[in-house]
């Protein structure tokens, strides 16, 4: 298919509403696979047309059949992102006379029924939007929206399929299959990764996965991170766009205020805890101008449009090389160059292993959840609300059409049934099973609200002026810290607080002219990825491309060349894990933050120990122990973990963590081996100690 072949009326819009003289390579190929009927997942940088890659075969086979409406149904992780496409495909609706309709929850509820009784030719919506439309229409009303449907666009995959709602969503995309008369194509765009392949599985049991390999190069520079530093260096791009990442809501707002207070320049800021309207209005002002700084946290990370950035800013180190592509790619879309800076902060090593990687292809794979139980567990209760007194072999066969079940047999579905009627989640009458008490009393409240969404409830403050929502404030930030007249920065201005409602969460506030102090949100960074933390050990062994040294300061060079010395000076090489045993025990993996809270938990369980503090390379805790002690310890571990209760143990003996609001309802042997999956690797630390040794190394500390 050609871009000659297109509907004469298309290939008209593109080149003169859009100005295209001609269709980028990955639009071309995105023609033929998805105009033949093939299920095909985009993968392409940030920025490279891949959305209008999807958009125009739909459109022109929407255009060519004079297809009924709904025939495109766009799925997106984010409210902010179906507002921004909804905008883009107005266009193109408008042009076409096809209408399209954006459903999320801040959507005016007239405008969802009058969607329902007349649908619209393209629905946009989110995954716990899509979940109350199924639980909540009659059959005839869902026949009525999706029994037209031709096409599924599922944008950002990448962002749903290690998550809980990436099960979610992967399931009703399986359970829409009861209303549609034909089964809708699916397509899937993504940011580069490492498994394409797995993810298309995650999709589609057959289809192509397209490439854009096109891509743009990559300049990049790593400083060290200081105020002045960072001022000298944003000074040099006041006449340009800047998108700067940081790890943090209190990081954004600390360095909004730096950046407003030294340099002379528009500046914004954009982070959850701001108010969607103040959010929507930076967007929009950054994305007007020419010049200007944007500090985001992962807000901004996917691709909603804030124009042609100049240069990418990382302040400290992405924890993984996907999330510096996904990042960086927003950068140099006229150009063709990625130009991108990272302030590190005691992590040149961490900075440099994501920059190699990238520059060298090496990305992480994706981790499709194995056995997700807790999601299952939600998964019935929704079908059960959907199809109104089903037989459990209705439910069982429903949700076995998901990929991300297919791990689950009828046992396990059986098993957890007979939980959940024994704890009254359900109830069986004849052959039909329904919701039992529980059920109602565990998410009944606001009419099932919190039912919907498979992620924890947000408990925090929303802060008020008035009227006007300014953002919002963690729970244990107001109850064990704010009082009534003291000050506080959020969106980038002082508040003076008013009144606290502690019934009702809300803080309300008036602006203040005196000191005020960045509040504290309750959130990690994400952990460093087995590859950039086992590439980090390349380096310091000198496996690396010594040229990319040269894009260093003094400082962040001196800091790797002081890592790569004490490693020769130790005799360090491939197939060693470095342990120091001084007041601390340092194991130096190099294998990430899971691996090595695995190892440090294992020894917990073992031996009396305290202390532990891991990082991303090193398992450090204190102990009475010798270095034969650990020696045989490591050599132990893979049959400790390999144990059949293990996780079971961990469980038991460790804090105790909820994962959602599900897990706390399923068995305690089910709950221990969710909890066990999110938070550790042991596939990576058998590997880690399969192909290494440790070796006692007193003279070597991080």
């Amino acid at each position: 298919m050609s871009a000659e072949s297109l509907n004469p009326r298309l290939r008209h819009f593109l080149a003169n509403r859009l100005g295209w003289s001609e269709l980028r390579d990955v639009q071309k190929s995105a023609m033929d696979r998805i105009g033949g009927g093939e299920d095909t997942l985009i993968v392409a940088p940030t920025a490279s047309g891949k959305t209008e890659a999807a958009i125009i075969p739909v459109f022109n086979a929407i255009i060519n059949e004079g297809l009924p409406p709904v025939s495109m149904l766009y799925v997106s992780p984010l409210k902010a992102l179906i507002n921004d496409m909804h905008s883009r495909l107005e266009v193109w609706g408008n042009h076409f006379n096809l209408e399209v309709m954006k459903w999320h929850g801040d959507v005016p509820a007239n405008r969802k029924r009058s969607f329902t009784e007349n649908p619209s030719d393209i629905l946009l919506i989110t995954p716990e939007s899509l979940e109350v439309m199924m639980i909540n229409r009659s059959r005839a009303e869902k026949e009525r929206i999706f029994g037209n449907l031709r096409y599924i666009i599922v944008d950002e995959i990448h962002y749903f399929i290690e998550a809980d709602r990436g099960v979610q969503l992967n399931s009703l995309l399986a359970r829409i299959g009861r209303y549609t008369r034909v089964r809708p194509q699916r397509i899937g765009l993504s940011a580069t990764v490492g498994n394409p392949e797995d993810v298309l599985r995650w999709m589609s049991p057959s289809g192509a996965v397209l490439r854009d390999d096109a891509g743009r190069k990559l300049q990049y520079r790593i400083f060290e991170l200081s105020d002045h530093k960072l001022i000298e260096v944003l000074r040099k791009f006041t006449g340009g766009k800047v998108l700067i990442f940081v790890p943090s809501r209190r990081d954004a707002e600390k360095y909004y205020n730096l950046i407003r207070k030294c340099l002379d320049a528009d500046v914004f800021i954009h982070h959850s805890s701001i108010s969607r309207d103040s959010r929507e209005e930076a967007e929009e002002r950054f994305r007007s101008v020419s010049a200007a700084f944007m500090v985001s946290t992962s807000t901004l990370e996917l691709g909603i449009d804030v124009g042609d950035i100049d240069v990418v800013i990382h302040i400290r180190s992405p924890a993984s090389v996907n999330s510096f592509l996904q990042r960086t790619g927003r950068s140099g879309r006229r150009r063709g160059l990625q130009r991108t800076i990272i302030f590190q902060e005691n992590e040149a090593l961490k900075a440099l292993s994501v920059v190699s990687l990238a520059l060298s292809g090496r990305l992480e794979d994706l981790r499709i959840p194995v056995r997700p139980l807790d999601i299952y567990f939600h998964q019935i209760l929704s079908s059960v609300f959907e199809l109104d007194r089903p037989t459990p072999g209705e439910v069982y066969r429903g949700l076995g059409r998901a990929h991300v079940f297919s791990d689950l047999d009828e046992d396990d579905f059986r098993h957890l049934i007979e939980f959940m009627v024994e704890n009254d989640f359900l109830r069986v009458h004849g052959p039909y099973i329904h919701h039992g008490f529980n059920f109602e009393k565990t998410f009944g409240k606001m009419n099932f609200l919190e039912f919907y969404t498979v992620f924890p409830p947000n408990y925090e403050f929303t802060v008020k002026h008035r009227t006007k929502v300014i953002g919002s404030l963690d729970s244990f930030f107001v109850i064990t810290y704010l009082k009534v007249g003291m000050g506080f920065i959020l969106a980038g201005e002082k508040w003076g607080v008013k009144d606290i409602d502690h019934e009702r969460f809300i803080v309300r506030v008036k602006p203040c002219a005196r000191e005020a102090d960045i509040p504290d949100w309750s959130s990690g960074g994400a952990p460093t990825t087995f590859e950039v933390a086992r590439h980090a050990y390349d380096i310091i062994l000198g496996d690396f491309d010594r040229g990319l040294l040269d894009w260093l300061d003094d400082g962040s060079r001196a800091m790797v060349q002081s890592c790569m010395e004490m490693a020769s000076a130790e005799g360090l090489d491939h197939g060693m894990i470095p342990v120091r045993i001084g007041e601390r025990i340092e194991i130096n993996t190099f294998a990430g933050e899971r691996v090595n809270g695995l190892i440090s938990d294992v020894f917990s369980l073992e031996h009396r120990v305290h202390g532990i503090r891991n990082s991303a390379f090193t398992s450090s805790f204190k102990a009475r122990l010798d270095y034969h002690d650990i020696e045989s310890t490591l050599r132990d571990i893979p049959a400790i973990i390999s144990e059949e209760d293990f996780p079971l143990r961990l469980h038991e003996s460790l804090d105790r963590f909820v994962k959602n609001k599900f897990i706390e309802h399923l068995p305690v042997d089910m709950a221990a081996h969710i909890r066990y999956s999110l938070l550790y690797r042991p596939d990576e630390l058998l590997r880690l100690l399969r192909d290494n040794r440790p070796v006692e190394a007193n003279g070597f500390k991080l």
